[in-house]
């Protein structure tokens, strides 16, 4: 009669199973760790290039090809230079002028934005905006004294992307031609004030 009774698990057997399930979620576990660090690694390198007085940021992104949306280019001057606080329109987009140390931040709070980075070691000056082809998608480019980055942003996340990044701008034109650059795309801008800066054509 003890011959038709279900044998019980051996404890050891049990335990040794256990055992090598925990491991292998350890390893996956790790190996899914290691690869995070290494984009953040990545990433990182992307952006490891000093900013200084020539680096620039444009943000364009005109999918009916009319450029009835123009770039909106971020370029340094020194802090008691005239252009700075102001935003003329000129073959590359309109050139918002600002410090030194906001440009630093701008670049900072881009590449902590989470996004994959397309690094370019050719050094190419920007184009006029109209030789720009469309893009279903919004093109950031970072010029840096070496080297370019860039990356594109879905038009379904640009207004979240954008966001973050009023923090840099302290000149208040340049704060302002940002926002109005978000504003163009449908996005919400507490506090944006329309016709500000009458010569803003």
């Amino acid at each position: 009669m003890l011959e038709n009774v279900p044998s019980v698990p051996d404890f050891q057997m049990i335990r040794k199973s256990v055992t090598i399930s925990l491991m292998i979620f350890v390893v996956l576990l790790a190996v899914a760790y290691g690869r995070e660090q290494k984009d953040k690694l990545v990433q990182s390198k992307v952006f490891d290039s000093s900013v200084n007085r020539k680096t620039v940021v444009r943000f364009f992104y005109d999918p009916a090809a009319n450029y009835s949306h123009k770039p909106l280019v971020f370029r340094v001057v020194e802090k008691n230079d005239a252009l700075l606080n102001t935003a003329p329109t000129k073959e590359e987009g309109r050139i918002a002028y600002i410090s030194l140390s906001e440009m630093h931040d701008l670049v900072q709070v881009l590449g902590k934005s989470g996004h994959v980075w397309q690094k370019s070691e050719a050094m190419e000056p920007l184009v006029p905006y109209k030789s720009l082809p469309t893009s279903d998608k919004m093109e950031i480019l970072v010029l840096f004294s070496d080297r370019s980055v860039s990356t594109d942003v879905d038009p379904k996340t640009l207004c979240k992307f954008l966001r973050p990044l009023d923090v840099s701008l302290k000149t208040p034109r340049a704060l302002w031609e940002f926002q109005g650059f978000r504003v163009n795309y449908g996005c919400k801008v507490r506090g944006f004030k329309v016709g500000a800066y009458p010569d803003h054509d």
